[in-house]
């Protein structure tokens, strides 16, 4: 209630519920995939003083038990802030992927599509719950793309 009121008092069009409840933008996600697990002190330096759990793939990644995994947060926010729109705030399935540990296993192409179904998946259970703007943050995109043109082709 304190973040919407902060919002609504500042005038935003649309709100966000804060994401009080995530410690990193992959982590949290990766706390509701199955195929997907966490180290206890397996910190790595992402940039700066900022440390990161990155997650670990070892099996197939879907919803765990097929269950949401940010409605309950819109939800209560949608209800808090009346008829001012509420924001799905998701991580895109290539950076999940891309600031995850992947399986050698299995090809980086399919475990993409694995993540993105989930994504998906989500999605559409905040669309269905009344969601009318949702963001898929994409902060990884360019991190594997290739340097220089030519090994593109690789």
């Amino acid at each position: 209630e304190r973040v919407v009121g902060i919002q609504k008092e500042i005038g935003l069009d649309v709100f966000v519920h804060g994401e009080a409840e995530r410690s990193d933008m992959v982590e949290y996600f990766a706390q509701k995939l199955e195929g997907m697990l966490l180290t206890r002190h397996g910190w790595v330096q992402s940039y700066g003083s900022r440390y990161v759990r990155p997650p670990v793939i070892h099996g197939t990644v879907v919803r765990k038990g097929g269950e949401s995994m940010t409605v309950r947060e819109f939800a209560v926010c949608q209800k808090a802030s009346g008829a001012v729109p509420v924001k799905g705030m998701l991580t895109g399935p290539v950076t999940i992927l891309n600031w995850s540990f992947c399986r050698v296993d299995v090809p980086r192409a399919e475990q993409a599509v694995e993540v993105a179904l989930a994504v998906r998946e989500e999605v559409a259970d905040l669309e269905a719950a009344g969601c009318r703007v949702v963001q898929v943050d994409e902060a990884a995109l360019r991190e594997r793309m290739p340097l220089k043109k030519e090994e593109s082709e690789k």
